[in-house]
């Protein structure tokens, strides 16, 4: 493997979102704000997140936002998504998962 080839694979690690393992205090923090929110519901916003959000600007970490900012931030995100797919990309129930996945883990304590 060449120098450059490490110095790549390093850089490109770096900059992908980390896989979190939700725990069950996750799915009680989102339950609360969104009534029969599960782990999978989590899992499935991160996914959506991952393979829509990422398509046009690097991911912003759950955190970077708090939760009223999310609400505003996703609804308009996947508009101009759906807009550039030249189709319903994201329906909303997946805009749903992603608003899910982003404000439980914005407001998730420190590991």
């Amino acid at each position: 493997m060449t120098k450059f080839s490490i110095i790549f694979l390093v850089s490109l690690m770096a900059c992908s979102p980390k896989i979190v393992s939700f725990t069950q205090s996750d799915a009680d923090r989102a339950s609360e704000k969104f009534p029969g929110s599960t782990l999978a519901t989590l899992t499935e916003g991160q996914n959506y997140y991952k393979q829509y959000c990422g398509s046009c600007h690097p991911h912003k970490s759950p955190t970077a936002k708090n939760e009223e900012q999310w609400k505003v931030i996703v609804p308009k995100m996947v508009i101009k998504a759906n807009k550039k797919a030249g189709k319903q990309a994201i329906n909303a129930e997946m805009e749903q998962s992603i608003t899910t996945y982003l404000v439980t883990m914005c407001t998730a304590p420190k590991k």
